[in-house]
């Protein structure tokens, strides 16, 4: 198929079409689970493929509970970690109950999820991520903060520019998921800052938010 073909691919073709891949991995996994050596695996498969019908809108969205959010992405993390034989993170929070983002659910997994795995593909180590929530001056303040390596001063400045990436292998460099968060939380009328820690090493990125 050339690159002609490809450019007029629907929105609706295209979920289609991964809606046939979703179902071809369901079953796969549905086949797993009678193991009960791969129900781990399986269990796995099936929460990817929920998650990739809930980001390509083929699941009703729901409203954005920054808990529940966080929820859904430390999940996908933790999947990916063990699936991937990653060092395992450690999720610490401090998050007021019933704290609202606005907009899309499915737009803020995106940014948690991007903010995660950046994290976790860059540990080489066991580690620890705290993700705190507080209002200031009627913004909503949201820090996400790591015990990695922290961002080279030379990368800092650039962070959320296309083809930007901390990571150096090939199969996870491709520079654009500090993009995509830096995208959705513009949507919404918010801004994200990246800095390191001020003590100890790793990165913090700080999400502001205003009213409602």
């Amino acid at each position: 198929m050339d690159d002609a073909v490809d450019s007029e691919l629907t929105r609706e073709e295209l979920i289609h079409d991964l809606k046939n891949v979703f179902e071809t991995i369901t079953d796969a996994a549905d086949l797993l689970a009678t193991d009960r050596r791969w129900k781990s695996l399986a269990a796995t498969l099936t929460r990817s493929v929920t998650r990739g019908r809930r980001l390509m809108g083929a699941i009703p969205d729901s409203t954005p509970s920054l808990n529940a959010i966080i929820d859904d992405a430390v999940q996908s993390v933790t999947d990916y970690c063990i699936a991937g034989r990653k060092p395992r993170l450690r999720f610490v929070r401090e998050i007021p109950q019933n704290v609202r983002l606005p907009g899309s659910a499915k737009d803020w997994e995106r940014v948690f999820l991007n903010l995660f795995l950046n994290a976790a593909q860059i540990m080489k180590k066991p580690g620890r991520i705290e993700i705190a929530a507080q209002m200031v001056e009627g913004y909503l303040n949201i820090t996400i903060s790591d015990t990695g390596p922290g961002i080279p001063s030379d990368i800092l400045p650039r962070m959320f520019r296309t083809n930007v990436s901390t990571k150096t292998s090939p199969s996870t460099r491709t520079g654009l998921g500090l993009h995509i968060v830096s995208s959705i939380v513009e949507k919404y009328h918010g801004r994200v800052v990246a800095a390191n820690r001020e003590r100890g090493n790793g990165a913090v990125f700080t999400i502001s938010l205003p009213p409602a």
